[in-house]
């Protein structure tokens, strides 16, 4: 599983993270750097979708992600 994550956005998340496997992508916002559940969580076909999705949804710019250890 390759998991991304991103500290900006316009919604006032402290992280955003994707999981990518091979069903697809789930995407999590996180209110707090030490929550530990997320408050919003969809599930994706694809990496490409999912981003573009937490672009709409939370306004995470598509180039914030970064790749993070599994």
């Amino acid at each position: 599983m390759k998991r991304f994550i991103s500290i900006t956005n316009d919604s006032g998340f402290a992280k955003t993270v994707l999981e990518v496997d091979d069903g697809g992508v789930a995407c999590f916002a996180f209110e707090r750097e030490d929550s530990p559940y997320p408050e919003w969580d969809y599930w994706e076909q694809d990496l490409e979708t999912a981003k573009a999705m937490c672009l709409d949804l939370w306004g995470v710019p598509t180039g914030s992600w970064s790749e993070a250890p599994a």
